[in-house]
């Protein structure tokens, strides 16, 4: 993987140069480099390190806890304990949220069976077409 600039990174990973220029400034990246230019460039650590954190971002992981963990990788292997329970809390919270979402699917999904079902009786009954159909049906 190639060192890439800041624009390349951004096309590549779909995140605005402001997401990256903060991500950079609060030291979340290590492997940003400056070119002879002063412009920042995202060696192939660096572009590693922003996968993880976007992936730590998308299930809800703050920007302090992943700071907090850029910070114990720096400090070398005796943090292994300390970042090993930081990412088995979060695999512990995406399992809430998958159980949340389907949850939720659940409830779509019984009010599309409740509205199929009534759209198949309605159509049986040309003659109810036009009416309300009771709360619970049509809610």
């Amino acid at each position: 993987m190639p060192e890439l600039t800041m624009t390349q990174v951004s096309q590549q990973f779909d995140i605005s140069a402001h997401t990256l220029r903060y991500y950079d400034n609060n030291h979340l990246i290590p492997g940003v480099i400056r070119n002879a230019r002063g412009r920042r460039v995202f060696t192939e650590d660096a572009q590693g390190w922003l996968r993880y954190i976007l992936a730590f971002r998308s299930v809800g992981m703050s920007i302090k806890e992943i700071r907090h963990y850029v910070d114990l990788t720096s400090q070398g292997t005796d943090t292994i304990d300390e970042r090993l329970t930081m990412l088995v809390h979060q695999q512990s919270e995406i399992d809430k949220q998958i159980t949340d979402l389907n949850d939720k699917k659940k409830l779509l999904q019984w009010k599309i069976d409740n509205y199929s079902a009534t759209k198949a009786e309605l159509t049986k009954k040309t003659s109810l077409k036009n009416e309300a159909a009771p709360y619970q049906n049509w809610v």
